[in-house]
């Protein structure tokens, strides 16, 4: 009896068993079909995007960052399965080339909220590029609140404050910036050169614009002279600061041989050039 009992608890464990792998295995099933599809609304948006179907292209990055969360749950079994953060930097990006500032602007932030750095500077200079200075001098202040070593975040607030009609601020920003940029370089990437870099160079033309227009000329024509001083050989780092030092002279012949072949790095770089540009007929 007691063998005959024994043997029956064991069939009926087998069989939980064997219906917990049955249910297991189609659980499995359905959540790879589930990822199966969501993967092919993911791939199908960039190709949309490709092809210039923003709309669609934005509609189905929506889709996909609004189902992962439940799809990807509890296991992703495929490889390389887009994160959620890789989807809203997606949708950013076609937001803001179909001219949707504000859900560019929102995508952008979930992507960095989701992995910090992912999307910040597309955010940045889209704040820039549509007029929102102000916004920028917020999201560069909170920055640097984070991490007062932080170099660009010095120079974003310089960029907000220049495009706010702030430049002796920005000025104070962007020398800031220059202070705390040796160590962040040593910390971020020890290998590098020495000498001039090429983000201090960015940052004395825009630190040397900045001054020229917050009405120190002196401390304008000194910054900018540091980064021939400092240049070796190549092409010359100094153009934006040269032509603004060669506008305020009057000497337009002189501004056009420094920013002809100029090519601005970001939106802030882009409307000091607009400035020194002749205006079209």
């Amino acid at each position: 009896m007691l063998a005959t009992a024994s043997r029956r608890r064991i069939a009926r464990l087998a069989l939980t068993l064997l219906v917990l792998a049955h249910l297991a295995a189609f659980g499995a099933y359905v959540l790879r079909e589930r990822q199966s599809q969501l993967l092919s609304v993911y791939l199908d948006a960039r190709d949309q995007w490709r092809d210039g179907h923003l709309e669609v292209a934005a509609r189905e990055y929506r889709t996909f960052v609004a189902s992962r969360p439940s799809v990807a749950w509890p296991i992703v079994l495929f490889r390389n399965f887009p994160d959620a953060a890789s989807g809203w930097y997606m949708l950013g990006r076609v937001e803001a080339e179909r001219g949707g500032v504000d859900a560019a602007l929102e995508a952008f932030g979930q992507s960095m909220r989701l992995v910090p750095g992912r999307g910040r500077r597309e955010y940045r200079d889209l704040l820039l590029r549509s007029g929102r200075g102000a916004l920028l001098v917020s999201f560069a202040t909170e920055e640097a609140r984070a991490d007062p070593d932080s170099p660009v975040a010095a120079k974003d607030l310089g960029a907000g404050l220049l495009a706010t009609d702030q430049p002796a601020a920005a000025a104070i920003a962007y020398q800031h910036a220059l202070e705390l940029l040796p160590q962040w370089r040593r910390r971020t990437d020890p290998g590098a050169p020495a000498g001039l870099s090429s983000e201090e160079a960015d940052l004395l033309n825009l630190l040397s614009v900045a001054q020229r227009m917050a009405g120190q000329p002196e401390r304008a024509d000194t910054t900018c002279a540091r980064i021939a001083a400092a240049t070796q050989r190549g092409a010359p780092l100094d153009r934006l600061c040269r032509g603004y030092r060669a506008a305020a002279a009057g000497d337009r012949p002189a501004v056009l041989r420094a920013i002809t072949g100029y090519a601005p790095p970001a939106p802030e770089h882009e409307a000091l050039l607009r400035a020194l540009q002749p205006p079209a007929d």
